[in-house]
């Protein structure tokens, strides 16, 4: 009977820490993908920081209220953070030591053609809504363009985390 009693204990407690192992693994599963969000926003602040300066500076030396010009500026602009996204998401936000291989290269340029694509339609739209109400250039394009941006924070993160940087196991930075 004791030995019967003392098994059933070790299984509660087998069970029990099983239980608890799991809860904290889900913990910690949760709060690592929150860091990756938050890795994520960061590099995308750096990169709207450089994209809105080239924005600017165009806007700057060649002032324009049409919205086909500044579809243009933001597509130039867009390259310009787009460089600097690829080895800062790869290598510190989604943790990949390898070398960039060239179906990551070539995911992130097809990404990044979607993404031009996705803030054109969108800073197009914008745009056009806002041009009434703004006369400014300055503030029309920048107006438009940070609304352009917020619209696809998501739509790009989703895009690198399960499609340009899953290829599978891969060794993470410590």
């Amino acid at each position: 009977m004791i030995l019967r009693e003392r098994k059933e204990r070790q299984i509660q407690a087998t069970s029990s820490k099983n239980i608890s192992d799991t809860h904290i693994h889900r913990y910690h599963s949760w709060s690592s993908l929150l860091w990756q969000w938050f890795r994520y926003c960061l590099v995308g602040v750096a990169n709207t920081l450089i994209d809105v300066l080239v924005l600017n500076i165009l806007l700057w030396c060649f002032p324009t209220t049409q919205v086909h010009i500044l579809v243009i500026y933001n597509s130039l602009a867009y390259i310009g953070g787009a460089a600097s996204s690829f080895f800062l998401n790869k290598y510190w936000t989604f943790g990949h030591k390898q070398r960039p291989t060239t179906q990551e290269v070539r995911r992130f340029l097809l990404n990044m053609l979607l993404e031009i694509l996705s803030s054109n339609g969108l800073l197009w739209l914008i745009g056009n809504a806002l041009h009434p109400f703004l006369a400014n250039a300055m503030l029309w394009g920048n107006a438009s363009k940070l609304l352009a941006v917020v619209a696809n924070t998501v739509l790009s993160y989703l895009i690198l985390r399960f499609w340009v940087f899953a290829s599978g196991p891969q060794k993470r930075l410590k």
